[in-house]
């Protein structure tokens, strides 16, 4: 049997119509599906367990939905199989699998996974967490009244550049410390995209155990208006002195003043400092 979770609060987990189109989907295909909201799942422990260990999980939705599901779940014990259906409008985790089939297997990748830490929370993450610019992007593409897609993320990215004012940051990875006086964002990637596409870490792999961080610094507005653009192609790797990249397996940023954090593109504000971890 296939158990097709969603969210109902994205945009396509949102839609009756769009869930039975999947669950008739599989029907035809010969398998018995039935659809349930993730939201209605109080014990996911319980909720599993009450499952055969021969049906199949099937999660309907992108970054955000995978991310919430991924934190609920962590550390249970989950015989099933897990899969994706690509649903989502950022969709930068599948895009990372590089995956061209619409149901992808995705239980391997869940467990064991980074950490960020700030205030009082600690998270696991899939892709990317970052502060600054990134968070704040982040925050106008959410609270917008327009649909979200890579059309709006840009225009978005574009308002944000005009407002959003750099800060000063300190800096730890690993043992090595030091502070950048101009930076837009620092962002820690397990992954090689966030926003919808953009490849801000071309060379963060999923099955390594370290991590990528990525500093965008000293560069005057109107360049990074050019820069912006290339980071879709993985080319701002060449742009060494206003783009950083630093390997390893424990982060500490500390950003002169409050500003705005994103977590696979969820956003938290005010935050000052954060402190991320790999995976055990």
């Amino acid at each position: 049997m296939d158990i097709v979770l969603y969210n109902p609060l994205s945009r396509n987990g949102s839609d009756p119509n769009f869930i039975n189109k999947i669950v008739n989907k599989l029907n035809k295909q010969g398998r018995k599906a039935e659809a349930y909201s993730l939201l209605d799942i109080e014990d996911v422990d319980s909720f599993v367990s009450g499952c055969d260990k021969d049906d199949r999980l099937i999660i309907v939705g992108g970054d955000g939905t995978l991310n919430r599901l991924a934190n609920h779940i962590y550390g249970v014990d989950i015989k099933q199989d897990i899969f994706l259906y690509q649903a989502g409008t950022g969709n930068d985790f599948a895009r990372s699998l590089k995956k061209k089939t619409k149901l992808i297997p995705i239980k391997s990748y869940l467990q064991p996974l980074p950490v960020i830490q700030y205030g009082v929370i600690d998270q696991y993450f899939l892709n990317g967490a970052g502060i600054g610019l990134d968070g704040y992007v982040g925050h106008l593409v959410n609270t917008s009244t327009h649909k979200k897609n890579k059309f709006n993320y840009f225009r978005h990215a574009i308002e944000a550049f005009i407002k959003f004012k750099p800060l000063a940051a300190d800096i730890t990875v690993d043992d090595r410390s030091w502070r950048e006086k101009k930076v837009w964002f620092v962002s820690v990637m397990h992954g090689a995209y966030f926003g919808g596409g953009m490849k801000i870490a071309p060379r963060a792999r999923r099955e390594e155990d370290a991590l990528y961080l990525v500093v965008a610094k000293r560069a005057p507005k109107w360049l990074l208006f050019l820069i912006f653009p290339t980071i879709y192609l993985g080319w701002h790797v060449m742009l060494k002195p206003f783009v950083s990249f630093h390997k390893g397996s424990t982060f500490k940023i500390t950003m002169s003043d409050p500003t705005y954090v994103q977590v696979d593109g969820d956003v938290t504000y005010p935050v000052q400092e954060i402190r991320a971890k790999a995976r055990a």
